[in-house]
């Protein structure tokens, strides 16, 4: 569960990066701006149900893939940023134009924004963006390194895998169906921080060796991937590399 904020109050993006409609209400709620309005379960039926029927169709998903009930702590409604976009707008302008703010600053790829959720994220949330964006760094160097080495089409792929089958305990595609996850899904936006680090190291590690020993073409860089991995996580285990 990963969080952004607006106006002050957090929202928060389940797995699939669905948005909280729950918080959109309370953010509403806190700034006098629900007088009259319907809580998201009761939108979702009434003023709402036409649109999110509409969206699904030109998805052409499920409706429970665009739109989740879950309860508990952290729980809520969540729905797709374009049935968020119309709960808000329904809910009043300004929260419709601070959301719209907010996601095309996302959308243009805006760092500050990330900072500016880091600056009042808790200690563990800023931690983990931190550490995130790191990793960003280090996989387009090696994407880098690998695309001059004569890496080609599986190859990338094949590298990652690498270098997941360490962290993770399998490929994407053997972690995803264990977790119950899209095949779509980013797996480094549901990494633990630990996983994080072994991950940008192994990467860093797998980039300098492949460089300093000119290893060539998909199955050499994979293999100097493997080793690295293994090689990170054997230290992270106290064992010898």
């Amino acid at each position: 569960m990963r969080t952004i904020t607006l106006g002050g109050q957090t929202l928060k993006t389940n797995d699939a990066g669905l948005v909280s409609l729950t918080d959109l209400y309370q953010a509403a709620q806190a700034a006098g701006w629900t007088d009259g309005k319907r809580d998201p379960r009761r939108w979702k039926l009434q003023d709402g149900a036409q649109f999110i029927a509409f969206v699904a169709e030109n998805l052409n998903v499920p409706l429970r893939d665009i739109y989740k009930a879950t309860k508990g702590k952290g729980g809520g409604s969540f729905a797709h940023w374009q049935i968020a976009l119309a709960y808000a707008k329904y809910l009043s302008p300004e929260l419709h134009m601070q959301v719209n703010e907010v996601y095309a600053r996302f959308k243009a790829g805006d760092v500050r924004l990330a900072a500016e959720i880091a600056d009042k994220a808790k200690p563990a949330d800023a931690e983990w963006l931190a550490r995130r964006v790191q990793g960003t760094v280090a996989r387009n160097q090696l994407t880098s390194t690998l695309a001059a080495h004569g890496v080609v089409a599986k190859g990338f792929a094949d590298c990652t895998n690498a270098i997941y089958r360490h962290v993770l305990g399998g490929k994407k595609s053997e972690v995803c169906a264990a977790r119950g996850l899209r095949k779509s899904t980013n797996l480094r936006n549901i990494m633990t921080t630990e996983q994080l680090t072994v991950t940008a190291m192994s990467e860093l590690v797998a980039r300098k060796n492949i460089e300093r020993l000119n290893a060539r073409g998909n199955q050499s860089c994979t293999d100097h991937c493997d080793t690295a991995s293994w090689r990170v996580m054997r230290l992270l285990e106290g064992g010898a590399a």
